[in-house]
């Protein structure tokens, strides 16, 4: 049943147009066929009045189509059946003929417009599958392009690793007394990280990072995610929170302690020397490790917070040097081992981030 509550949709306007058209081209066409009758006969009206549902069926919707079958079956009647002027019919053929011209009137309409309907359909149909082939072709060719480009990073990232190798060893034959080694082993360092960064996010896209998770503790965590970034930690006061509590935990502390070095490097490139670092970590109630670490600097844009972990993607006023891959594969790394990372501003100040990962425990 109707819903009353329920506002009624307006009827088209081209439909409308459609009943006006349909109206007034049977007046005309039975003037003209009164015009001729006494040359032509009642049944050519009808055949005229066929072929004009025939061609408004091959153009119109199915409401002023079958709108104009009965109106021409009425009309038909009316002028051009004995006795004229009159629903009344007299003669039994013509009475035959009338339920034959009404019926094959509305039938015709109908069919006419259904078929024109399955035609329209099918060519939707059409169009769509084009439209999915089309679609498919460019996923193909940005698939492919995907390829070639970590393709062309991992083959340029593993060439550069000789040569800057070759650069650390002459580096540490020139000793602290050249002048200029302190500005080629800081160039050198930030060159090796960039080049580290690439063939990482390669592994991450190509799902070649497998975790092996072992026993192992959480300061050993923290260690090895510290160690590679002395320098850049030395102006910020690192807090460490918690771990001194965990038991020893199941986890894949290589990817892990990477992960939280790429969050820590980001933090020491967009706080003030002299802030703090928070690192906060606690074992929650379903036995998921969550890490917390905090800087104290300016925080995030609001627009950054949703698209930090694409590929990239760097905050406005950001440091020159970096490439924005450092925390798209921190999250690479967490959901490779089924966990996760988000960021969010802290109430009190600086940028939030936020690890979990699901851990097996044991008591040392």
């Amino acid at each position: 049943m109707n819903d009353p509550s329920k506002p009624r949709q307006a009827v088209p306007v081209h439909v409308v147009g459609q009943f006006s058209w349909g109206l007034t081209i049977l007046f005309v066409l039975a003037s003209v066929c009164w015009v001729l009758l006494p040359y032509t006969g009642s049944t050519f009206s009808a055949l005229v009045f066929l072929l004009a549902i025939v061609l408004a069926g091959t153009r119109w919707n199915r409401g002023p189509v079958l709108a104009m079958g009965v109106v021409s079956a009425l009309v038909w009647n009316f002028i051009f059946i004995p006795p004229r002027f009159t629903f009344h019919i007299e003669k039994p053929e013509d009475v035959v003929m009338f339920a034959m011209f009404f019926v094959v009137a509305l039938s015709m309409g109908h069919l006419i417009t259904q078929l024109r309907e399955r035609e329209s359909a099918l060519e939707r149909t059409h169009r769509e599958q084009e439209q999915l082939q089309e679609a498919k072709h460019r996923a193909e060719l940005a698939a492919e392009a995907e390829r070639l480009h970590r393709t062309l990073l991992d083959s340029v990232s593993h060439e550069l690793k000789t040569p800057i190798t070759i650069i650390r060893t002459a580096l540490d034959g020139l000793g602290t007394s050249n002048p200029f080694a302190a500005e080629i082993d800081t160039a050198t360092r930030r060159l090796q990280r960039i080049v580290e960064n690439f063939l990482e996010i390669t592994r991450v896209e190509s799902d070649a990072v497998k975790p092996a998770p072992d026993w192992c503790e959480f300061l050993d965590v923290i260690h090895s995610a510290t160690s590679p970034l002395q320098r850049e930690l030395l102006p910020h006061p690192l807090r460490i929170l918690g771990a001194e509590n965990l038991p020893l935990l199941k986890l894949d502390s290589r990817l892990l302690s990477q992960a939280l070095a790429n969050v820590l490097h980001n933090a020491t490139q967009h706080v003030p020397a002299g802030s703090e670092i928070e690192i906060h970590a606690t074992l929650t109630p379903e036995s998921a490790l969550e890490i917390r670490v905090r800087d104290h600097g300016p925080g995030l844009p609001p627009e950054m917070e949703e698209r930090v972990f694409e590929k990239f993607a760097r905050a406005p006023g950001a440091p020159a040097g970096g490439t924005g891959l450092g925390l798209a594969i921190s999250r690479g790394l967490m959901r490779a081992m089924k966990g996760d990372i988000t960021v969010h501003n802290h109430p009190e100040g600086g940028a939030e981030f936020r690890f979990s990962l699901p851990v097996k425990t044991r008591q040392p």
